[in-house]
């Protein structure tokens, strides 16, 4: 009897177990996050200067050109929407009246010893921005400091009996200027000593959050 042998047939490719596909909308969703995450990092260990302005904007342009590419293959929802979040996140930070979303992300503290080492300003874009001037001993008349947060936390440690002038404002949240709080939208809290006019070692302070808290100690 003949054997006839059947030529081998070709398999289907078998999915792999660890589960579907990713589609392209999620690809590009991961490589923009990814490439936000990566100017942030960078930024915050020096290696380059960049705004959260300008990394939204850069994000942005990454889904629109996606969107481009991918518009034969549907209308990508998803991408859409991520895209929208970045927008209006970016037109909420440039529209923002002061300079706090110019600067960088995460937890910051300053200990300030001496009158020559205050800055001209502090800026933070999104965290926590602590100013410590407890250890100041070289404190003048009407010495004058200002900083500000995008979104979060903003707190000035002022040295104990120190007379300061304050001008606190944010856009939605709470001041608390030694102790005072006041809570809302739309805060313009101003401050001064009993003492402040005719005081000889005194600060000047203008502090601003576009959202968050502000808040001035003594302790």
């Amino acid at each position: 009897m003949a054997i006839t042998e059947r030529p081998p047939t070709e398999q289907a490719p078998t999915r792999l177990e660890s589960g579907r596909r990713l589609s392209m909308p999620q690809i590009v969703g991961g490589v923009v996050l990814i490439l936000i995450g990566a100017l942030w990092l960078l930024e915050r260990v020096g290696t380059i200067d960049v705004s959260v302005t300008a990394v939204l904007a850069l994000g942005i342009m990454v889904i629109g050109v996606s969107l481009i590419l991918l518009a034969r293959d549907g209308p990508h929802g998803g991408l859409i929407v991520f895209g929208t979040v970045l927008a209006l996140t970016a037109l909420l930070t440039a529209a923002a009246p002061f300079e706090g979303f110019q600067g960088g992300v995460g937890d910051r503290t300053i200990d300030v010893s001496s009158v020559d080492d205050i800055g001209a300003d502090y800026n933070l874009a999104m965290g926590k921005l602590t100013i410590d001037l407890r250890d100041i001993e070289d404190l003048g008349r009407a010495t004058e400091l200002t900083a500000s947060v995008g979104m979060g936390e903003l707190l000035v440690r002022v040295p104990p009996g120190t007379d300061v002038s304050v001008d606190a404002s944010v856009g939605a949240g709470q001041v608390e200027i030694l102790g005072r709080a006041t809570d809302g939208v739309g805060i313009d809290e101003t401050y001064q000593s009993p003492g402040f006019a005719d005081s000889s070692q005194s600060l000047v302070l203008e502090l601003q959050a576009f959202t968050g808290r502000v808040e001035v100690t003594d302790e």
